[in-house]
């Protein structure tokens, strides 16, 4: 959760800090602010509500500094207020800080505090930070030895950026189990919480590494352990790249990303299916500007057949993919899978060995449930895999195996193209392990290569019948409650129906298993609840339909996502999201186009913020 950003050079820097924020407002957007030195001077400028509100304020008073910090707030401590906005100052108004995590103890800090006569004006942990670095400040009047007596006295993950008048030619930056990229330019130095927005205006760039503090001037940076040693890293070049926010067209980044599915896979597919054999192999050349070099699958054969259990960790919409993951693996290569809430992990044993292999899927590679997790099971001797979208994320520095995505850029919040790289992945992954097992035969993986590789196209058809899906989608807008159902491989899917409705139009809807529903759910249908069903050919075709018909006979609202030529369905359902035959293994990566459709235009039907939704953020990287 929330974007840091900082600029030190000789051009003003509220443009550059707007700009970095623009990039990452995908990590939360309930208010956002910078804090620069002008004339000798700390000014604080900062805004409730979406990044528009800080870039008019920032018309309107046109600071000329050269040296700033900013941010972009996802709450954490404190609603969203002007008072709770970063970046928080101390008592004097000479120093600010912006903080992307959670100080844990700051409860204690913070009572200390008011004993020593310190006043609070907000409600968040970070202002505990201002005034520690302050009242440490004030022993010895060196702000980097200052800052490092504060980061011993905090327990958390969080990382900082600190400005103070004092010293108007630099800005500190603290990287304690997050992820901080500083970039360095022409006489210019850059700071972000991803290094996307850095790329922007440079191709050399340090990464900040755990437990490291950076001081940052305009002809370079220095770097501390926490422990006070300096340390010696040279900066690394990576291509320059300009971030390019462009809807094409299209209504909504929601929309367009929707769309950008059948792309995305056969881009996956194209890079880990190789030769006219289509052999799997993970370990390419990095696509990523941020990565160089091989990265992928370096399990050997002995290695692999040693496992005997699988873990998959996740939260959110990529433990839906872990989920259909579960599936997959167990099908296709025989071992017991289990599959974890990375938060649940937390203040559990995660038991593992050397016969393990934990696998963490995380979008941004952030999600710090899901690190400490795959930290665990590191700590437990398992064998770790990681599924990300990042190549330069902390997940890829943690695991030794490491599968990319490589969607590019997603901008609204809403997952759904890299959920669908996340699906095809987990089935690539699968057949490698299997071939490498003996568990499947040389024919059944080769039909599943050559399967997967008409999934793009498939999508496609069904993209193609997006007005079809838009008009019978309206006629849920009313509904209050809606009910998704799914069975075996399609159980996941209607878990993530339901959270993609919930997130994009805020209506209430629960997904279950089909089995499941007469075993209490069943009590909350009547004639206004939807009841949507995802229904394809194969094992648990009939008994799906059977759920189905208990559903109707309470009257509910029926609606399905079948196949065509599907004679039974409409007997049963009052509206069909009807999609191309496929195989019901393969299917999850086909309907949940449909319901992802469906959500979208539901809530864009309702004026709902599509790719912003409330409360949300992108990378959730608060614990």
């Amino acid at each position: 959760m929330c974007g840091i950003v900082g600029y030190l050079g000789s051009n003003h820097a509220a443009p550059v800090l707007l700009s970095k924020l623009r990039v990452l407002e995908y990590r939360g957007y309930d208010s956002a602010g910078v804090a620069v030195i002008e004339g000798g001077r700390l000014n604080v400028l900062k805004a409730v509500g979406k990044l528009n509100n800080l870039e008019m304020l920032l018309q309107k008073e046109r600071p000329s500094a050269t040296v700033g910090i900013g941010h972009t707030r996802w709450a954490t401590h404190g609603s969203p207020t002007d008072a709770n906005a970063h970046p928080h100052v101390n008592q004097s108004g000479t120093l600010a800080v912006v903080h992307n995590g959670i100080i844990e103890n700051y409860g204690e800090l913070k009572r200390t505090l008011i004993e020593k006569g310190f006043e609070f004006v907000s409600d968040t942990d970070t202002e505990v930070v201002a005034h520690l670095v302050s009242f440490e400040f004030e022993k010895d009047n060196d702000l980097l030895q200052a800052i490092l007596r504060t980061v011993r006295q905090m327990d958390g993950a969080y990382a900082l950026g600190i400005v103070s008048q004092t010293f108007p030619d630099r800005i500190y930056a603290v990287n304690h189990h997050y992820s901080l990229t500083v970039g360095l330019g022409e006489k210019e130095s850059f700071l972000a919480s991803d290094s996307a927005a850095v790329r922007q205006y440079t191709n050399r760039i340090l990464r900040l590494e755990q437990s490291e503090i950076a001081e940052i001037r305009a002809d370079g940076v220095r770097l501390f352990a926490f422990d006070g040693v300096e340390a010696h890293r040279e900066p690394i070049s990576v291509e320059a790249s300009a971030y390019k926010i462009d809807k094409e067209g299209f209504k909504h980044f929601l929309l367009k990303e929707i769309h950008e599915q059948p792309l995305v896979l056969r881009q996956t597919l194209s890079k880990y299916l190789l030769g006219a054999e289509k052999e799997v192999n993970f370990n390419v050349e990095s696509f990523s500007p941020d990565v160089s070099g091989m990265y992928g699958v370096h399990l050997t054969d002995e290695e692999i057949r040693s496992i005997d259990r699988v873990q998959i960790v996740a939260c959110g919409t990529a433990y839906h993919a872990g989920m259909v993951g579960k599936y997959v693996i167990e099908e296709l290569c025989g071992i017991p899978v289990e599959v974890d809430i990375a938060s649940e992990v937390r203040g559990r044993k995660l038991l593992g060995n050397n016969r393990t292999l934990t696998i963490a899927v995380s979008q941004s590679g952030e999600t710090a449930d899901t690190l400490a997790a795959i930290k665990d099971a590191i700590g437990n001797g398992s064998f770790t895999l990681g599924i990300t979208n990042r190549p330069d994320s902390h997940l890829a520095h943690l695991t030794k195996n490491l599968i990319v995505t490589e969607c590019g850029i997603e901008v609204s919040v809403a997952a759904t193209k890299t959920y669908s790289a996340q699906l095809i992945c987990f089935y690539l992954l699968a057949i490698y392990l299997a071939e490498k097992r003996g568990s499947i035969s040389k024919e059944r993986a080769r039909k599943l290569k050559v399967e997967l590789s008409k999934i793009p196209a498939v999508i496609e058809q069904v993209l193609g019948r997006e007005e079809q899906y838009r008009r019978e989608s309206l006629k849920l807008a009313d509904a209050q409650d809606v009910v998704f159902i799914g069975r075996g491989f399609n159980y996941p899917t209607a878990l993530e129906g339901a959270l993609k409705l919930k997130e994009l139009s805020y209506i209430h809807a629960s997904g279950y298993a089909a089995g499941e529903l007469k075993h209490g759910p069943i009590a909350v249908l009547d004639s206004s609840v939807p009841v949507i069903t995802v229904l394809v050919p194969g094992r648990v075709y009939d008994k799906t339909l059977s759920n189905a018909q208990e559903s109707r006979a309470r009257n509910a609202r029926m609606v399905a996502v079948a196949v065509d030529g599907d004679v039974e369905a409409p007997k049963t359902f009052d509206y069909i999201f009807s999609i191309p035959p496929v195989e019901e293994l393969l299917s999850p990566i086909v309907t949940v186009v449909p319901l992802q459709l469906l959500s979208y235009f539901v809530a864009d039907f309702l004026g709902k913020d599509v790719d912003q939704p409330r409360n949300l953020a992108k990378s959730v990287t608060v614990e």
